[in-house]
């Protein structure tokens, strides 16, 4: 795993909650939303090392614990008090620390990251900075010679790449 997303909190930090939506499906949603725009914000080899973990206190009944949606592992956390608890449990015992980034505006969250050495960025920080990457890949592919390309097969260069993981924080 490489990016660790505290589900709820991003959910509630970004525009995907729509705050009048009511009744009993309106979380089922929204969490469909926001787990469609992560999706579109990262690429599928990130998606195949994304977790996603929600509180399950509002978990649904008939999803299991743990099931993957277009590559991300998605996770309610019914056995545990909260999904703060089960995110610090995953990243003390993340084998590679260093390589991982925790999105939450959570801070207690963030400390525990930051003493195992992982990357750490508030929901919104993290939410900008994606849909910034996708703005500049598509006027990079737009003006360049590749530009018959789609943004899926546009090879990146080895200081592009370079760039862009240190941006990142990987």
């Amino acid at each position: 795993m490489r990016l660790l997303i505290d589900g709820y909190n991003l959910l509630f930090q970004s525009i995907v909650l729509d705050h009048s939506a009511q009744g009993k499906n309106a979380f089922r949603r929204a969490r469909g939303q926001l787990i469609q725009m992560v999706v579109d914000l990262i690429d599928e080899g990130l998606r195949n090392q994304t977790m996603i973990v929600f509180d399950a206190k509002i978990a649904p009944p008939n999803l299991p614990d743990r099931y993957l949606q277009h590559g991300i592992q998605i996770v309610f956390a019914r056995d545990w008090d909260s999904a703060d608890e089960l995110i610090q449990t995953e990243i003390r015992k993340h084998p590679t620390p260093k390589l991982l980034t925790v999105v939450s505006s959570d801070h207690a969250i963030h400390r525990k990251a930051l003493a195992r050495g992982a990357q750490v960025l508030d929901s919104d920080e993290w939410t900008d900075r994606q849909r910034e990457l996708r703005a500049r890949l598509i006027r990079d592919a737009a003006k360049g010679d590749d530009s018959t390309q789609s943004i899926k097969e546009r090879e990146l260069s080895a200081e592009e790449k370079a760039r862009w993981l240190n941006e990142f924080g990987f």
